[in-house]
C-alpha cells in the first residue's frame, strides 16, 4: 500500500478503494495483525471526514473537557463513538489530564514540577507511536520501561528487549562506558503482573536462572546497569508492581469494581507475604492497607522516582550534556585533524613559514595524485552507466549489427549466384534433359553441391571477419565523445602547467609524444585494438562445430539418399522429414512385390509346370503375357499400369532450388550468429577488458610521469609561477589550525 495524504481528496479516496479491496479479497482467511492495521486506517480515513472542519485552516487547537462531562473520557476510549461523527481518538495526537489530589491526599505531583506522559509504546512498530514516544522522551526527566510477565515461564523478552534497544538506539545514542551507564539512570525497570503467584515466586526465588532472565533485558540498557541500579527496588535494580492492590487501597471509590476481589484473592494468594495480617480481614483497613501497598512496590517506585527526581536529575542531564558536548567537540577535532594531515600539518603546530609554503606545493601534487587518475575513471563509469549493460549494448550496436548482417547476407548471395552460373547455362534451360541427379547428369553437365556449400562458407567467414570490425567504430566514437564531454585533454594541458613534458607509450616503443597525442593515440588505441577482438570473438563464436556446413552434412553421409539434392534438405535441419520420406518410399517399395507372391502361390502347388516360347502362337481364346504400350497410345490419355507419367524438373527450376535452399542454409547460420546471447555480452566484456587496460596505461605513462617530473621540478621558479594559482591560502590552512587549536582548549577545559 503506498503512503498517502489524508488531507489530499484523491489520494485519501484512493487509498480507501485499495484498503477496502484488500479487506474483502481476504475476508475468508484468517484475521492477522495487516488487517487490524487496514481497519485502523480506514478508521482514521472516516475520523477526518467527519471532523474535517477543524482542519479547515491549520491544525486544531487544543480542545478542553470538563472532567464531569460524561463525553470527555470517552473520546479517549479505543472504542469511543464507534460508527458515529463524534469518533476522534484516531486524530488525538496527546491528552493532558490536570488532577488535584483530594484534601488530606499527598500531592505526587509534587506541586505541579513532575508530569507524568503515557506514551503510546514501541511494541506494536507503529512509527508514529514511536515518534511520539521519542518525542517526549526527549523532553522528559526520566523514563518508566515496563514489561508484563503475568505467569509466563518467562518475562516477555522479545517485547522487552524491543522496547530496551529502541531506548538505548534513539536515547542514549552515542555513549559508551561509564556515560551510558549514568545517562541510564533515568530508566527505571517495572515488571508488572506481579500480583500472579507463580511469576512472583519465580522472579523472586534467587535462583540465578530467574535472575538472568532480567539481567539478559537490561544489560541492554547499559552494561552495568544492574550493580550501579541495585539498591532501587527490593535488592534489585528493577521494581515488581501490583496495580489492582495499590490502586484500590488508595482511591477504592473510583477504582475498577473488579478490583476489589482481586485485592481479597491477592490477600489470601500472599498471606505468607504478610503474616501479621489475617486474609479474611477488610483491605481497607490501615494495616491492611498498608501491608497491600508494601507488598505492591508502588509506593517504593514512586519515592524512588521522587528522590530521583530532587536530587539526581539534574546532576544527571548536566553530566550528559557534558558528554555530548564533549563528544560534538571530539569529532570536530577529529575532523579539523584529519583535514590537516592531508595537507601534511600535524599538532603541534610549530611550522615554520618556509615549512608551510613548501607544503602549500606538495599539498597541490598530493591532490592531483588524486584527481587526476580519476578523470580516466569518471568518464569510463559515466560510460559504463549508459552502456555497460546487454540491453543498452545491443541497442547501441543494433543499427551497426543489422547493417553487418545487410552486408553479409549480399556477399553470401552474390557467391551463391555466381558459382550457379558458372554450373549452368541458358542453353540448358528448355531442354529435355533426363536429369538424374544434381552431381553427375546425362546432360553432361556436373554440379558438386557440397563444394558449393563449402565454397560459400569460406566467403561468408571471410565476409563477417571484414565487416565485423566496423561495429568496433560505434563503440569507440562514443568512447571519444565522453572523453570530450569530460574535457580530459584540457585539464591534462592545465596540470601540465605549460611544462612541454614528453610521454612514449607501450604500443609505440621508442617514439617521443606530446601530451595531446599521447591522449589522442590512448583514446584511439581501444578503438583499434577492439577491432581485431571484435573480429577474432566473432570469428571465435562463427567457427563453433553447431554453426559449420560439414555439422550439417554430417548426417547425411550416413543415409542413403536417392538424390544429392536432398543434402541441401539435410543440412537445412530437415532430417527427421528426410528420414520419414525415405522410410515411406521403402515401405512402398516392399509392399509391392507381396500380392504377385500370393496369387502364384496356388499355382506353385501344381506339379505341372509349361515353358513358353514368346514365338510360339497361345491357344485360342488366350491372352499375350507381355504387354507393351505407351502412355500416349491410350486413347483417353490414361497412363499404362507400371508407367506412370513424371515429367522431370527443368534444369534452371533445379538451380533456382538449389540457390533458394543454399541461402536458406547460410541465411539461418547468419540469424543464429547475429542473435546468439553469447557474443554480445562477449563484446561486451572484451570491450571494458580493453578500456580498463587503457586507463591502465594513462595513469602509468601519462598522469605519473608528468606528476614525478613536477615533483622533480618543484623549485622550478616558472613551474612554482604556473602553479600559484591552483595553491591552497595559507589562510585556509592557518583557519584550520586555529580552529583546531580552539577545539583542543575548550574539550581540555571542559568540566563535567
Amino acid at each position: 500500500l503506498p503512503p498517502f495524504d489524508i488531507t489530499n481528496d484523491g489520494e485519501r479516496e484512493q487509498a480507501r478503494f485499495d484498503i477496502e479491496g484488500i479487506v474483502e479479497s481476504n475476508k475468508d482467511a484468517a484475521k492477522t495483525e495487516r488487517d487490524e492495521y487496514l481497519e485502523i486506517l480506514l478508521d482514521c480515513i472516516a475520523s477526518y471526514e467527519a471532523n474535517k472542519d477543524l482542519y479547515a485552516v491549520d491544525a486544531p487547537a487544543p480542545r478542553i473537557f470538563d472532567w464531569d462531562d460524561p463525553e470527555a473520557l470517552t473520546h479517549l476510549r479505543e472504542d469511543g463513538f464507534k460508527g458515529s461523527g463524534k469518533r476522534q481518538i484516531r486524530l488525538v495526537r496527546s491528552a493532558t489530564f490536570s488532577i488535584h489530589p483530594k484534601e488530606g491526599v499527598p500531592n505526587l505531583l509534587m506541586g505541579g514540577y513532575l508530569r507524568i506522559v503515557d506514551v503510546p509504546g514501541l511494541g506494536a512498530g507503529m512509527r508514529l507511536h514511536e515518534e511520539i514516544t521519542l518525542e517526549e522522551m526527549k523532553k522528559k526527566d526520566a523514563m518508566i520501561v515496563l514489561v508484563t510477565d503475568a505467569g509466563r515461564q518467562r518475562v516477555d523478552e522479545m517485547k522487552s528487549l524491543s522496547a530496551v534497544h529502541w531506548v538505548k538506539d534513539n536515547r542514549l545514542f552515542g555513549l559508551r562506558g561509564n556515560d551510558l551507564d549514568e545517562a541510564a539512570a533515568k530508566i527505571f525497570f517495572v515488571v508488572n503482573g506481579a500480583n500472579v503467584r507463580q511469576a512472583y515466586d519465580r522472579l523472586t526465588s534467587g535462583e540465578s536462572q530467574a535472575e538472568t532472565e532480567v539481567k539478559e533485558v537490561l544489560r541492554h540498557i547499559a552494561p552495568n546497569y544492574w550493580e550501579q541500579y541495585n539498591h532501587r527496588g527490593n535488592n534489585r535494580p528493577y521494581f515488581m508492581v501490583m496495580a489492582p492492590p495499590a490502586l484500590y487501597v488508595q482511591d477504592p471509590e473510583n477504582a475498577p469494581d473488579e478490583f476489589a476481589s482481586e485485592t481479597e484473592r491477592i490477600m489470601k494468594a500472599f498471606a505468607d507475604k504478610m503474616p501479621n495480617i489475617d486474609p479474611k480481614s477488610d483491605p481497607l483497613a490501615e494495616e491492611a492497607s498498608q501491608a497491600l501497598l508494601n507488598l505492591s512496590e508502588v509506593p517504593m517506585l514512586r519515592e524512588s522516582l521522587v528522590e530521583f527526581i530532587r536530587n539526581e536529575r539534574v546532576r544527571g542531564q548536566l553530566r550528559e550534556a557534558s558528554t555530548r558536548v564533549r563528544q560534538a567537540l571530539q569529532g570536530l577535532r577529529r575532523h579539523y585533524e584529519s583535514e590537516l594531515a592531508q595537507r601534511g600539518v600535524y599538532p603541534p603546530f610549530d611550522t615554520s613559514w618556509e615549512t608551510l609554503q613548501q607544503k602549500r606545493y606538495e599539498n597541490l601534487l598530493r591532490r592531483m595524485q588524486k584527481e587526476l587518475p580519476r578523470m580516466f575513471h569518471n568518464a569510463l563509469v559515466d560510460m559504463s552507466q549508459r552502456t555497460n549493460s546487454d540491453s543498452r549494448f545491443r541497442s547501441l550496436l543494433a543499427p551497426s549489427l543489422a547493417s553487418v548482417k545487410g552486408m553479409v547476407e549480399d556477399a553470401i548471395k552474390r557467391e551463391i549466384d555466381e558459382l550457379l552460373d558458372s554450373y549452368g547455362t541458358e542453353y540448358w534451360d528448355d531442354r529435355d534433359v533426363t536429369y538424374d541427379n544434381l552431381i553427375w547428369g546425362t546432360s553432361g553437365i556436373e554440379l558438386p553441391i557440397k563444394r558449393i556449400l563449402y565454397q560459400v562458407e569460406l566467403v561468408m567467414q571471410q565476409a563477417v571477419s571484414q565487416f565485423m570490425p566496423s561495429i568496433a567504430d560505434v563503440i569507440a566514437i562514443e568512447l571519444q565523445r565522453t572523453v570530450q564531454t569530460h574535457e580530459i585533454k584540457s585539464r591534462l594541458e592545465r596540470a601540465e602547467y605549460g611544462q612541454d613534458y614528453t610521454y612514449s607509450l607501450p604500443s609505440q616503443p621508442g617514439e617521443v609524444l606530446a601530451l595531446e597525442e599521447a591522449v589522442e593515440r590512448l583514446v584511439k588505441q581501444v578503438g583499434q585494438n577492439f577491432r581485431k577482438v571484435a573480429e577474432h570473438a566473432t570469428m571465435y563464436e562463427l567457427v563453433k562445430p553447431n554453426r559449420s556446413i560439414h555439422y550439417r552434412l554430417e548426417q547425411g553421409d550416413q543415409m542413403s539418399l536417392p538424390t544429392n539434392e536432398r543434402i541441401l534438405d539435410i543440412a537445412l535441419g530437415n532430417t527427421a522429414e528426410v528420414q520419414r520420406e525415405l522410410a515411406t518410399v521403402a515401405a512402398q517399395n516392399g509392399v509391392a512385390p507381396e500380392p504377385a507372391a500370393q496369387q502364384t502361390a496356388p499355382e506353385a502347388a501344381d506339379d505341372a509346370f509349361t515353358i513358353n516360347i514368346l514365338d510360339d502362337q497361345r491357344a485360342a481364346g488366350g491372352e499375350d503375357d507381355i504387354q507393351i504400350g505407351f502412355p500416349l497410345d491410350d486413347p483417353d490419355g490414361l497412363a499404362v499400369p507400371g508407367y506412370e507419367m513424371e515429367f522431370e524438373q527443368s534444369y534452371a527450376d533445379k538451380l533456382d532450388t538449389v540457390s533458394e535452399k543454399a541461402k536458406r542454409i547460410f541465411g539461418q547460420i547468419v540469424d543464429d550468429l547475429f542473435s546468439d546471447n553469447e557474443l554480445l555480452p562477449r563484446l561486451r566484456r572484451l570491450f571494458w577488458m580493453e578500456a580498463t587496460r587503457v586507463e591502465q596505461e594513462f595513469n602509468n605513462h601519462i598522469i605519473k610521469p608528468m606528476l614525478r617530473n613536477h615533483d622533480r621540478n618543484m623549485y622550478n621558479d616558472d613551474l612554482r609561477a604556473a602553479m600559484e594559482v591552483d595553491l591552497e591560502s595559507v589562510s585556509d590552512i592557518e583557519g584550520m589550525m586555529r580552529i583546531w587549536e580552539g577545539l583542543h582548549e575548550l574539550e581540555s577545559g571542559l568540566m563535567v
